[in-house]
């Protein structure tokens, strides 16, 4: 990871070209939203996720050096989506997973510090910026390090290690808005439109006031259109 090289601008120029037109698109119409992943996950798509998690374990100075040059180069990117005009980013963040490192203090002396520097700067910046502590990759058996992160909202899997949270001590837990309550792999996914309007409904029927209905992490890419249309419906009629 020491032997990363440093990017220019011109590395991100067709996803640039995406964002801009997304901007120019939606105007005022919509808040655009750019998803963003960490300094740690770029790091594992660079060097491969079982290296990087050994290098940390076994020279975390060397991957620290290493993932100051990832830090820097992706912020050349959420430089340039900020003067493109994006109203905020999906932040995404791992590592804190049960059992992804050696030990909790590797995440807080690798891992942290890289996520606060570019999350702290797109909070300065954006009006709107969402927290995402993902799962993707394996459960939490906790979620002690990230109430202290930046974001308007949080967007978290409420199943965290042996009992699932409700939206209600999310919101308590973060103190902010929590966005989530459907299950990105159930019927959302995988059922019918009824189905994915009952899970809607079911979300929401279980929310706290300061909400947002959303998939808990992103939803699969064969979901059905119609499936996330109507859910969005159920969530636009909703008045519980």
């Amino acid at each position: 990871m020491a032997q990363v090289k440093p990017l220019k601008r011109d590395y991100f120029e067709p996803m640039l070209e995406a964002v801009e037109g997304l901007v120019k698109a939606a105007g005022k119409e919509a808040l655009v939203i750019v998803t963003l992943y960490s300094p740690f996950m770029c790091a594992g798509h660079i060097a491969g996720d079982d290296t990087l998690i050994r290098h940390i374990a076994e020279d975390p100075d060397a991957v620290n050096r290493g993932l100051e040059i990832v830090t820097e180069n992706l912020m050349i990117f959420v430089n340039a989506c900020i003067e493109l005009g994006v109203d905020g980013f999906y932040h995404s963040t791992q590592g804190y997973e049960k059992g992804r490192l050696a030990s909790p203090e590797l995440f807080h002396r690798c891992v942290k510090p890289w996520d606060l520097r570019v999350m702290q700067e797109v909070n300065a910046r954006c009006p709107f910026n969402v927290l995402h502590v993902c799962d993707y990759h394996m459960p939490y058996a906790d979620l002690d390090p990230f109430p202290e992160y930046p974001g308007s909202v949080v967007n978290v899997n409420p199943v965290v290690g042996d009992r699932r949270l409700s939206g209600e001590e999310i919101v308590r837990m973060f103190g902010r808005p929590f966005m989530g309550g459907v299950d990105r792999l159930g019927k959302l996914a995988t059922g019918s439109v009824d189905d994915a309007r009952a899970a809607a409904r079911e979300a929401l029927s279980q929310a706290p006031d300061r909400f947002i209905l959303a998939a808990d992490c992103t939803v699969p890419s064969d979901t059905p259109w119609d499936n996330l249309r109507a859910a969005i419906e159920e969530a636009h009629r909703w008045r519980g």
